[in-house]
């Protein structure tokens, strides 16, 4: 009788915590106020594919401009008000519509205890990209990281190059930090300190001061320490890329955003070699639109170089595989892969009632501490209560330099802490690598991911068919070098240490000893113990970088120069975390917003130039390139250096204002001019100013190709698909023509919510721990 009592109460408290949560999100300034979907016309100047951490910032960015259009293409949602609570992000992971829920192809050597040993590789796939969905750690890397760039023969990518633009995006909440040289206020990216703090999360600085190491900002002078982390949030709640460039933004008659709206190819000249368009789809119809200026791929280090592939751009030998004609053959698209891994299983327990628990996260007073307070669990970033970066005995840089090479992250909760209905599901663990962990269901503990931040092994990206709308084939190739799983079994040591140190053993710290049924045979817990659960717990950070990487001209696997223009394109641009090219030591969201915020001052230098008549590439050296050579002032489109742009912004299809425009003007410099210099046609200006089609180019037969504004219609003409389904053979254009995406009912997030709500209900039944 007493059992049924207590599963009644069970059930209650299930019903109690469902009930609360939907009416906790429902106050939330949530992120569906961005204004979407508009009617988009036919040509913009630029045109920005994915709305994630880099292309929020850069349509952004670029539309500050009134003089310049811009149209920003997601492939995924609006958003949804789940990702805005930072632990009930987890409920997104695996959610069709919100994660692009890639996978790795299996290579027997990493994720050997997931299921069908396939790693998995959750993606952002809404407005603000992965930083809707992240981790929300805001981490810059090691100032050496960058210096290695420049040597690399990136100039202008230096630390002291791009110091100004993190602080550029930054608005920081922390009193003790925010007037710091190494932290700014103001910007649109809001960066706070934890809302939240557990015991345990406590005593892993003192666990840090134990050892020896310092306490403090990862972000500042020096990188080796122990930290809780700052996340980019703000009062509770995250603050993406789309809630901190794009909710103000999209109120500009400029800046246009399309939603589900994937891109499938860029239209590239075969004659010029110059990018002239984006073919998308939209509500199951194909559309061009057409950019005067740029096009600007921000799609991420899987989707930016298969995007570069299906158009053309690529190792010739590969689109030749697929009938792609081959417009530049360029051999390091897709290569170069780069990613952060970390060993799993390093789980301790601890005393009752230290750690979190799914019971402690549920109950009334934390709900209504966040409801009220935006305080408490529920505010935590996944879990992750804190971070340390150290070097371990394999790390060859010259003594005194400070370049970590491994990181830790510590959670105040243990594997099974929330009884296996999150963190099981998202790692995708198979049954037998769960039962290691699955005799601790609901019991307090934590756990340490040590991570190997500077792996030598690459990865590729490779398509796997013409389709735009199939995944490509990503070969993550982990351990190709072995020196990885040596540093990981360091590192693994390195986090033994400190989860065993005195002030964790204070608390009843102790390994979880459940047998391992891949790893069991060797030492618990030895050196070839950690190597052999790095290749069966190969435990993805979400970092991974690399496949365009910037570099000079003369390195055959370069594919953008230090101003992330496509080597052998005009016109075209990457800018996300493909280009970096060398991974940097930290999480990469923040770098990645940094290279957006340094990338749209490159591109909006240069098209000022253009207009000014100056020279450009000398322009973007003096005011982009090198900001710190300038005493650390930024490039300020509306600064003196462009005195003229306020008769700029009035010039339209009014000749007395033009001619305004050019008498004031001093002699020799020339105010409109395109990419190549040559006199812009007045007819691509429409009344009001803003832009259509030029003569002979329409996006929608029906619609009047020069009014601004048209709706989509679904109707293409001439150069699309007739010119490349000819070329391709009878299958079609397999960069837009041939293939339809599939088309499905836009997801129900709260639906998603109550399912796991019920798994998690008789989870908590068929435990002994809560009876």
């Amino acid at each position: 009788m007493g059992v049924k009592v207590l599963e009644l109460i069970s059930r209650l408290r299930i019903l109690g915590v469902s009930l609360t949560t939907l009416a906790l999100i429902a106050p939330l300034d949530n992120p569906h106020k961005i204004v979407y979907d508009k009617p988009i016309r036919q040509e913009y100047d630029f045109i920005v594919v994915g709305a994630g951490s880099a292309g929020a910032v850069m349509a952004s960015r670029l539309s500050e401009d009134p003089h310049h259009s811009v149209l920003l293409l997601e492939a995924g949602e609006d958003g949804t008000v789940f990702t805005e609570v930072p632990l009930l992000t987890a409920l997104v992971y695996g959610t069709e519509g919100y994660d692009w829920g890639f996978r790795a192809t299996p290579d027997h050597r990493s994720c050997q205890g997931f299921k069908g040993g396939v790693c998995v590789l959750p993606r952002g796939k809404m407005l603000g990209g992965s930083s809707a969905v992240n981790g929300l750690m805001y981490i810059r890397g090691n100032r050496q990281d960058y210096d290695q760039w420049e040597r690399l023969g990136n100039p202008g990518w230096g630390y002291e190059d791009v110091l100004p633009y993190f602080l550029k995006a930054e608005d920081n909440q922390d009193p003790r930090l925010r007037n710091s040289p190494f932290h700014a206020v103001g910007g649109p990216l809001a960066v706070s300190p934890p809302q939240y703090i557990s015991d345990l999360g406590r005593i892993w600085l003192k666990a840090g001061l134990s050892l020896g190491y310092p306490v403090g900002d990862v972000n500042g002078a020096l990188q080796t320490r122990f930290m809780h982390h700052q996340t980019t949030s703000k009062n509770g709640e995250r603050w993406s890329t789309a809630r901190g460039y794009l909710r103000g933004a999209s109120q500009r008659h400029n800046l246009d955003i399309l939603v589900r709206a994937p891109a499938t190819r860029v239209i590239v000249d075969q004659v010029t070699r110059r990018a002239k368009g984006v073919v998308f789809f939209k509500g199951g119809k194909r559309y061009v639109v057409w950019a005067r200026k740029e096009v600007i791929l921000s799609a991420g280090a899987f989707k930016t170089p298969q995007l570069l592939k299906l158009s053309g751009v690529g190792p010739c030998h590969e689109l030749k595989k697929f009938k792609i004609p081959c417009i530049h053959d360029l051999p390091g698209v897709g290569e170069n892969m780069q990613s952060h891994f970390g060993v799993g299983g390093a789980e301790y327990l601890t005393n009752k009632g230290r750690g979190l628990t799914l019971l402690q996260l549920i109950n009334p007073v934390n709900i209504f501490n966040y409801l009220f307070k935006r305080k408490g669990p529920l505010a935590t970033n996944l879990g992750i209560e804190g971070t340390a970066f150290l070097s371990s005995p394999l790390n060859n840089v010259s003594y005194g330099v400070d370049w970590p090479d491994v990181q830790l992250l510590f959670y105040p909760l243990q594997l099974a802490s929330d009884g296996g209905i999150i963190f099981r599901d998202f790692l995708s663990l198979s049954n037998k690598l769960w039962s290691q962990f699955s005799p601790n269901k609901f019991r307090s503990g934590f756990r340490i991911v040590p991570i190997n931040l500077r792996p030598r092994s690459r990865g590729r990206v490779l398509l796997r068919s013409r389709n735009p709308f199939q995944d490509p084939a990503i070969q993550l190739r982990l351990f190709d070098d072995p020196w990885d799983v040596a540093v990981l079994r360091e590192a693994g040591l390195m986090a033994e240490k400190v989860a065993l140190s005195a002030p964790f053993r204070h608390v009843g710290a102790r390994p979880s000893l459940v047998p391992s049924k891949f790893c069991g045979a060797l030492g618990a817990r030895s050196g070839p113990w950690w190597e052999c659960q790095a290749r069966v717990f190969s435990e993805t950070i979400y970092h991974d970088t690399s496949t365009c990487a910037m570099g000079p001209a003369y390195d055959p696997w370069s594919v953008v120069d230090n101003q992330l223009r496509v080597y052998g394109v005009s016109g075209l641009r990457v800018v996300d975390a493909s280009v970096m090219p060398r991974i940097i030591s930290g999480n990469t969201n923040a770098p990645t917003i940094m290279i957006a915020e340094k990338a749209a001052d490159l591109v909006r230098a240069r098209w000022r130039a253009i207009a000014l008549g100056l020279e450009p590439e000398q322009f973007v050296e003096q005011h982009v390139l090198y900001p710190h050579r300038r005493s650390g002032q930024l490039y300020d489109p509306t600064g003196p250096v462009v005195q003229f742009i306020d008769v700029l912004k009035r010039a339209g299809g009014d000749g007395g204002v033009e001619a305004e425009a050019e008498s004031a003007v001093p002699e020799g410099v020339k105010l409109f001019g395109d990419w190549n210099g040559t006199a812009e046609s007045s007819s691509a200006v429409t009344e009001g100013g803003q832009l259509g089609a030029p003569q002979g180019r329409s996006l929608f037969s029906g619609a009047g190709a020069a009014e601004s504004g048209a709706e989509l219609s679904g109707e293409l003409q001439g150069e699309s698909c007739a010119e490349w389904a000819g070329a391709w053979s009878d299958e079609g254009d397999a960069l837009g023509c041939g293939f339809q995406p599939t088309q499905k009912a836009r997801v129900d997030m709260v639906t998603v919510a109550r399912r796991k709500l019920t798994r998690l209900l008789h989870a908590m039944q068929k435990s002994e721990s809560l009876l």
